[in-house]
């Protein structure tokens, strides 16, 4: 077990590092400084250039109290650390719109603020600002750790192990099972789980997808580098079909003109 946790360990840190990469190239940087600059007025509570960049639509009377108090969130002094935690982006043929998170770290504090703006040509228009107090960096707080974890956790941790073992197994077994007719589909059959069942690790919230399909029955996923790791188990239908069938197929009279593959382990010879 210790050592399925530790191979666990080494591949989702491994991962991190190849998707810490790969996000920075899908981040735009002329957009990016853009994004920081407008919150860096904030900080520095110039509302007036806030909103000559802000979406006519949103300029209502109390928008100068909105500003207010996003601006409170932000301490005195500079920040030590800014960097995106969040990249969205849609284009359509005449404009550009970019939803943009940045994860700020003060001395004390920590900020998630989020800016979403358009542009069109050299215009550039802000529809909306969200900032919000974190208890500490989204790298800690999403991090992969047994620390608070209760049963359900252990529980979805060793079934997303188990399961693709058993699938492992009873693939073996079907390929060296004779199967009357269209062997290469009970593969695939065995091969796949259904009904997928996720749990989100940091937050232990669930989701269930019915519909869904998937080779080896389980597995994990984070959603970039900064995300909270997800993971899913989904049941062996095929392969407990095919094990329920195996018994049906090995207690099969042997026919004339059949070839035998030899001893099986759990009966008799049997014969393709």
């Amino acid at each position: 077990m210790r050592k399925l946790l530790a191979i666990l360990f080494t591949t989702m840190a491994l991962v991190g590092c190849d998707q810490k990469a790969l996000f920075d190239k899908f981040v735009p940087k002329d957009e990016a400084n853009f994004a920081k600059a407008y919150l860096a007025l904030f900080a520095a509570h110039d509302f007036d250039a806030i909103e000559a960049k802000s979406d006519p639509q949103l300029k209502a009377a109390a928008l100068r109290d909105s500003l207010k108090q996003i601006a409170d969130l932000f301490p005195p002094g500079n920040p030590k650390d800014i960097r995106v935690v969040g990249v969205n982006t849609f284009s359509t043929s005449t404009s550009s719109q970019f939803n943009l998170t940045f994860q700020y770290e003060y001395p004390d504090k920590w900020l998630l603020a989020n800016v979403v703006f358009e542009k069109k040509g050299e215009d550039v228009i802000v529809k909306g600002v969200h900032v919000q107090p974190l208890r500490d960096s989204l790298e800690n707080i999403n991090r992969f750790t047994f620390e608070g974890k209760g049963a359900i956790h252990y529980a979805m941790l060793l079934m997303a192990l188990l399961i693709p073992l058993f699938i492992l197994v009873s693939l073996v077994l079907c390929v060296r099972t004779p199967i009357p007719k269209r062997k290469w589909l009970w593969v695939l059959f065995v091969l796949c789980g259904f009904f997928q069942i996720s749990l989100n690790w940091t937050t232990g919230t669930f989701n269930m997808n019915p519909f869904s399909v998937h080779l080896l029955g389980a597995g994990f996923f984070k959603p970039g580098p900064f995300g909270p790791v997800t993971i899913w188990i989904s049941l062996p239908l095929g392969a407990i079909i095919f094990l329920r069938q195996r018994k049906k197929w090995l207690l099969q009279p042997v026919t004339e003109g059949e070839q035998s593959y030899g001893a099986d382990d759990t009966g008799p010879g049997v014969q393709d």
